[in-house]
């Protein structure tokens, strides 16, 4: 279940509409300063100053900074929810459309929100509580549907012959790293933000990934 991105911190109670709109304030400032820095980086001053909120009020509506960690990674990965959602053949009965859809929609939401992937990046290199909370309540579960309809998809000849103990990865990868490194791509003569680079990207990995319909 989706946590709701507007609830208090553990523990408290839902307040007035301008304590949400704080909150919310808070958790935006914090997934860039989080994407830029990596959490021991991250300054929660920082984090106030661009919320135009003060410090105090991150300890009041989240408690810890890990906490506030925890709520920037759920409003992100609600986010790539709702990318996979909004393509048309997430509902098939068809596991081929299935992953199609998915794989357009980790394209579109990276190409909007590149700060999940840069956040990835800081934390995941080494171990930490964060990481083993974030993989085993949130990435875990995520990982096991894909390969559940990428195997069937494999057994019947219709998607490239990936092993699915490098699938996540690459496809995650291959998904999300024009966007995370938009600098770098800019400096080569890649828009990564136009349009018809984004739709061109989501339509090269389906082809990479999948067989075509016949």
């Amino acid at each position: 279940m989706t946590p709701t991105l507007d609830a208090p911190a553990p523990g408290r109670t839902r307040r007035n509409r301008g304590s949400e709109l704080v909150r919310s304030r808070l958790v935006a400032a914090a997934i860039g300063e989080f994407s830029a820095h990596g959490f021991e980086g991250a300054s929660t001053r920082a984090i106030a100053d661009q919320a135009d909120a003060h410090q105090s009020q991150i300890k009041y509506h989240f408690d810890t900074k890990e906490e506030l960690w925890r709520r920037c990674l759920d409003q992100l990965l609600a986010e790539v929810d709702i990318a996979i959602a909004e393509q048309p053949g997430v509902g098939s009965d068809d596991p081929r459309d299935v992953i199609e859809s998915l794989i357009r929609g980790l394209v579109a939401f990276a190409a909007a929100r590149p700060e999940l992937n840069r956040i990835m990046m800081h934390e995941a290199t080494s171990p930490s509580s964060r990481l083993t909370w974030l993989v085993e309540n949130r990435l875990a579960q995520r990982r096991s549907d894909l390969l559940a309809a990428w195997n069937e998809l494999v057994s019947t000849g219709q998607a490239a012959p990936v092993d699915a103990d490098v699938l996540y990865h690459t496809l995650i990868g291959a998904a999300s790293l024009l966007y995370a490194n938009a600098p770098e791509a800019v400096l080569m003569g890649i828009q990564p933000n136009d349009p018809d680079v984004i739709q061109r990207h989501a339509d090269g990995l389906v082809a990479m990934f999948l067989r075509p319909n016949t």
